[in-house]
């Protein structure tokens, strides 16, 4: 099996698991930012470890990321016009005016999830396309220099995994490390 094959059943793979774990956090806690780095005998670790944001605003994330970088850049090996790097990477403007889009829409998990799914399903179509002679080929500027084809498709899987170990975190150690941090007092 080549690269080109393999990553294809990683994007399927990673989709599944990003699912999966948003469906074990509790309904109750889907927009909550874990509250270990501000809780009192918290260190930054705790904050670094859990992060920042709401599950549903890692999803939305991903799924930013997704629709605006990752696909338009392998569809560039499809002989599409790559964006402007500067307007997509990073453009953390851009991703929070698209976030709070959502949030005065109001958040719908069962839709962002099938938004996250259907980004995914897109590119494997797109992966399937690109001619075995241009997979390892530099061609895309992304911020990073150029980049080949196995290079951008690798980043996505790597951007999942980062995000989507930060949501096991969360489903794993949410209650027993504010536990830990209560016993502190």
């Amino acid at each position: 099996m080549g690269s080109k094959e393999l990553l294809m059943e990683r994007l399927e793979e990673t989709t599944r698991i990003v699912e999966w774990v948003i469906l074990k956090i509790p309904q109750e806690r889907i927009l909550e930012a874990p509250p270990h780095g501000r809780h009192p005998h918290s260190d930054k670790g705790f904050k670094t470890y859990f992060g920042g944001w709401s599950a549903y605003r890692l999803l939305f994330h991903l799924t930013f990321y997704e629709e605006v970088y990752a696909l338009p850049t392998m569809r560039h090996w499809l002989a599409e016009p790559h964006p402007e790097v500067d307007l997509i990477f990073p453009n953390f403007d851009l991703e929070e005016a698209a976030w709070h889009e959502e949030l005065e829409r109001g958040p719908d998990l069962p839709a962002l999830m099938e938004r996250f799914r259907a980004v995914r399903q897109e590119q494997i179509r797109a992966l399937e396309r690109i001619p075995g002679g241009e997979w390892h080929r530099e061609r895309a500027d992304t911020g990073l220099e150029r980049v080949s084809a196995d290079f951008a498709v690798t980043k996505t899987i790597q951007h999942a995994l980062e995000h989507g170990d930060t949501l096991l975190r969360n489903v794993l150690y949410w209650e027993r490390a504010l536990d830990w941090l209560g016993s502190q007092a």
